[in-house]
């Protein structure tokens, strides 16, 4: 699969022609927030150097998604189930980290009877293009815990910002057709994309075995203590996480008809232990602290192989009391 180059001009006119077969959706920034959104016109689209609030989790796990409808008839019913998405989708722009974590979020919905089909869907029918983070935000520290800034996963293509021209790289037969049209890179090109991940890369932080070290953390550690005193439980750190997943199930009844639907839940919040006959075991924000950390640096290793985290850094930024995630690891690693 040669290396093509995209001209930014032609990528409007690329992104239309594609609408018949995909629903595109992009960064869009709206009154100073950026976020993925379904676009019809590609001039909305902002591939800034800042990463998108929210990232793509929201296209795969949406918030709120109904999982059945019913209508109740005596002592039976009748449920129907959500169509799904109607067509293919095009996640374009998309991050290197956010793609990254789908591979996490794979090993989750896959590790369950019977298998999430409305999640698996939705991943069978979505081509993404990723894109190279030249200006990392200061609380990045994807390097730390992955090398999929330098070798993207779960992407189709990537894409390199190489000024008046992406550097566009084909790594599935899906990419490979979205590229067609367009030029091989030169060898120039090739250099400039190279020279140019390499400075990135030379910025950010070094590889730690994070893994590793996590079979020697400690559970009863007064850092736990003073880590509660300063957290507020406001949650916003697992709803803008790429690799958060937690959904609790509700019902809407309306007489005889009704749904069930799943929404976004937290182990940050008190009641998300809290089990039917009053017991909660995490009945207290030590805990809850504790388990947010240990579970994406302890127990997904343990579980799955992986880290449960890809340094996107969005819970460093998001934090109201400025807990950074990156200084809690690096004080129970020592």
């Amino acid at each position: 699969m040669e290396p093509k180059v995209i001209a930014k001009q032609d990528i409007a006119t690329w992104l239309k022609g594609l609408a018949d077969k995909f629903d595109v959706i992009a960064p869009v920034t709206e009154d100073g927030v950026t976020r993925f959104k379904a676009v019809n016109d590609p001039s909305a689209i902002d591939l800034g150097p800042t990463p998108a609030k929210s990232g793509i989790r929201e296209w795969y796990t949406p918030e709120t998604e109904t999982l059945f409808e019913y209508e109740l008839d005596g002592q039976s019913a009748e449920v129907t189930a959500p169509e799904g998405i109607k067509k293919d989708r095009l996640i374009f722009g998309a991050r290197a980290c956010d793609a990254a974590a789908l591979k996490y979020i794979d090993a989750v919905y896959s590790n369950v009877e019977p298998v999430d089909t409305p999640y698996f869907d939705k991943r069978e029918r979505t081509a993404i293009v990723g894109l190279f983070c030249n200006q990392p935000s200061w609380a990045c520290f994807c390097t730390e815990v992955g090398d999929f800034l330098s070798k993207p996963i779960n992407t189709d293509a990537f894409l390199t910002d190489l000024g008046e021209r992406y550097y566009a790289e084909a790594l599935t037969p899906k990419g490979e057709e979205l590229l067609a049209q367009f030029p091989e890179a030169s060898d120039a090109d090739k250099q400039a994309a190279e020279e140019l991940k390499q400075s990135v890369l030379a910025k950010l932080p070094a590889a730690a075995d994070h893994a590793a070290a996590s079979q020697s953390y400690d559970w009863d550690h007064s850092m736990w203590t003073k880590l509660a005193e300063k957290c507020i439980g406001c949650g916003a750190c697992s709803f803008l996480c790429p690799t958060c997943h937690c959904f609790d199930i509700m019902e809407c009844a309306q007489g005889k008809k009704g749904s069930r639907f799943r929404c976004w839940d937290t182990c940050q919040f008190d009641k998300f232990t809290h089990m039917g006959h009053g017991h909660n075991p995490r009945p207290s924000r030590v805990e809850r602290t504790r388990q947010r950390v240990f579970h994406k640096f302890k127990y997904s290793p343990e579980r799955y192989g992986i880290l449960g985290c890809v340094g996107c850094g969005r819970c460093v930024v998001v934090c109201p009391v400025n807990i950074d995630v990156r200084q809690v690891i690096k004080e129970i690693e020592a």
